[in-house]
């Protein structure tokens, strides 16, 4: 199966994620809050990546399909998918955990901390990936990760300097929780642009 074809069965099964959200939000209580948080998040992250997709041009269309079917992107999503399997399962689990209450500090530490082991698995796929690849790809890889690095870290220092202000009043887990998801958000754009003045 290609990866257009693959890209269809994606934003049909964000279509049915967003439907049991809107019937959850039409019906409460016929899941529960989380569980419909979870579907409304894979019909959102689904739709986002589908739209991108048909809105991208045909060489990079071509380029991420090269990137897929290559040996290296094979072996990275042989290995990357159980760490982001590991990851949703102890979001899940470390949030119904503390909700039920958690006396030790250190038990309740290991336990929010739990989620970090999926993204650690995560990065330690994607590094393998960056060392099988070939040059032309390692560059735009590390350029495009070095770009983004550089762009996020800058802004979290304009928010800390806005929030020394009392310009911005943003809860400091709310701002550290948005740190890894931002980077990889700008890494996605900056890719697009980097492979673009290499073509």
């Amino acid at each position: 199966m290609n990866l257009q074809r693959r890209c269809h069965w994606l934003g049909l099964v964000a279509l049915a994620c967003g439907a049991i959200a809107f019937a959850a939000w039409l019906w409460p209580g016929w899941i529960s809050e989380s569980l419909a948080g979870f579907f409304s998040g894979i019909a959102v992250a689904g739709g986002v990546i589908w739209l991108v997709m048909q809105l991208m041009p045909r060489w990079w269309r071509d380029m991420v399909e090269d990137d897929f079917t290559s040996a290296a992107g094979r072996a990275y999503r042989r290995e990357m998918l159980p760490g982001m399997a590991l990851y949703v399962v102890a979001v899940f689990a470390s949030s119904w955990l503390i909700k039920r209450g958690i006396d030790s500090l250190a038990l309740r530490a290991c336990v929010a901390a739990l989620p970090g082991l999926g993204l650690s698995w995560v990065t330690v796929a994607m590094v393998r990936y960056v060392r099988r690849v070939d040059e032309f790809v390692r560059r735009v890889e590390l350029e495009s990760i070095g770009i983004a690095a550089l762009i996020v870290g800058q802004l979290y220092l304009v928010g800390g300097l806005l929030q020394l202000a009392h310009v911005i009043a943003i809860r400091a887990e709310v701002a550290m929780i948005w740190v890894f998801p931002l980077l990889c958000l700008c890494y996605g754009v900056i890719k697009f642009f980097v492979r673009r003045h290499y073509r």
